[in-house]
């Protein structure tokens, strides 16, 4: 246990007197505790402090100056606040000040310097102190240390020019040293969670235009995908008209005409042209209402099988230009309750992509069957070649880029179909076939889940 080397002055005073002034000293520190709480706007800075508990000191023993010094993170004492009264020299009470403290520290005891003699200090500090006393126009200060959990965390200075009045206030001098320096501590915080809410209350003034900001952006991308839904729209629609009648009469030509080998190679050009034009109109129409919400399934009960079969149809056209087999596959499934539509849609698309990336004269493999009491499965294989990274078959084609991804059809096909599955709550998986090749392995419930 640390004990303090100090002396008590005798002060003349019983120790009824004494025990009576601690208690009104200790009713001023809860009265300014209590006023640091409920108020705290009137005690804001550790000088604010020193100047209330230096204003308490001065009303029981009109002391002139006091400094409280704090343990630093370097480790070392450092004045964090002081109080001097009018008509001292600030800079020479705190160069002494500082003495003090190193002779606090040093001694890790209580320290008294007197301009008349008596100090209670080590030799070394008492040459240094006491000669410079009389030079401020005090005859004593008193060095209080404040301790911790054993550790000297600071230390309260106090300098008097009547050496009575210091002598009976050391008693309430270390009494108040402890309360000061937790005083200054609650300040502190106080300070740090101002800033701290300040900084708090900025971030989000920052965010509230950041939201803002945001949100008008986003009023300004749903503004402008509803304008492209409307621009698609209308314009499909006027195409269609025209493309409708350019198919209608290539295959009236075709069919019913006696065109020369020449005419009808052209007409046949006109037709294939037409057909893939018609194919890239139904991707955007069907793009833009995916983008826009327009996903609402049409449940009713059908066979996939004949939904496969006819799908197979649908492709063998292309599928034969190109010289390419489809080998079908196709078991006998129970009915399902699905979008017959959608479905049939993402057959097809994933069919074509098939069919566009395969070699001529290659084999493509259509099959299906069952995958569980609850689900069926479609898979497409093809020859292709390789694809590095799979994932990006799926991601979205900026139609309005002018390059060959985005003039890809079948690949803006696949996004359609993929978001087609999401609503049928269907899933994919691709795999790698060695040494070339892709399996796409389609899975949907046989009934709409709940």
């Amino acid at each position: 246990m640390h004990k303090p080397n100090f002396i008590i002055p005798d002060d003349g005073r019983d120790s009824e007197s004494r025990l009576a002034e601690l208690t009104r000293l200790s009713s001023d520190v809860i009265d300014l505790f209590y006023t640091q709480t409920i108020q705290p706007e009137t005690i804001r800075t550790p000088a604010d402090v020193c100047s209330a508990f230096s204003e308490i000191l001065g009303r029981h023993w009109q002391l002139c100056s006091i400094s409280i010094f704090l343990r630093s993170s370097e480790g070392t004492l450092q004045e964090s606040a002081s109080h001097h009264s009018k008509g001292f020299d600030q800079h020479k009470i705190s160069e002494i000040s500082k003495l003090v403290a190193q002779a606090v520290e040093s001694t890790n005891s209580e320290v008294q310097f007197w301009a008349t003699g008596n100090s209670v200090a080590d030799e070394f500090h008492k040459a240094r102190v006491a000669s410079k006393l009389a030079g401020v126009g005090v005859v004593g200060c008193v060095g209080v240390p404040i301790h911790a959990k054993g550790i000297l965390a600071g230390t309260l200075i106090v300098f008097s020019k009547n050496a009575d009045r210091l002598k009976a206030a050391i008693e309430g001098i270390r009494f108040i040293a402890a309360p000061v320096v937790i005083a200054v501590g609650n300040v502190k915080r106080s300070s740090d969670m101002l800033e701290q809410h300040s900084r708090i209350e900025h971030l989000v003034d920052e965010l509230k235009q950041h939201s803002q900001a945001l949100e008008e952006a986003n009023r300004e991308l749903r503004r402008v995908a509803l304008y492209r839904s409307m621009f698609l729209a209308r314009m499909t629609h006027e195409l269609r008209t025209p493309l409708t009648s350019i198919l209608g009469f290539a295959e009236i030509l075709l069919d019913h005409e006696n065109l020369s080998e020449t005419q009808r190679r052209f007409c046949g050009k006109i037709q294939s042209s037409g057909l893939q034009l018609q194919a890239s109109l139904n991707h955007l129409v069907d793009l833009s209402r995916l983008e826009a919400g327009q996903s609402e399934l049409f449940l009713h009960e059908f066979s996939v099988r004949e939904a496969m079969k006819e799908c197979c149809a649908a492709v063998a056209r292309p599928a034969t230009k190109r010289g390419i087999t489809v080998n079908f596959e196709l078991p006998d499934l129970p009915s399902v309750v699905s979008d017959e539509g959608k479905l049939r849609q993402v057959f097809y698309n994933f069919l074509m992509h098939a069919i566009s990336r395969s070699p001529e004269g290659a084999e493509i493999t259509f099959r299906g069957g069952a995958s569980g009491p609850e689900h069926f499965f479609a898979e497409i294989t093809d020859t292709g070649e390789a694809v590095t990274e799979v994932a990006r078959l799926f991601e979205s084609v900026d139609i309005s880029l002018p390059t060959e991804k985005s003039a890809n059809m079948n690949e803006l096909g696949l996004v359609i179909a993929r978001r087609l599955i999401d609503v049928l709550h269907g899933s994919v998986i691709l795999r790698y076939l060695e040494p070339r090749g892709l399996a796409v392995r389609l899975e949907f419930p046989m009934r709409p889940q709940g």
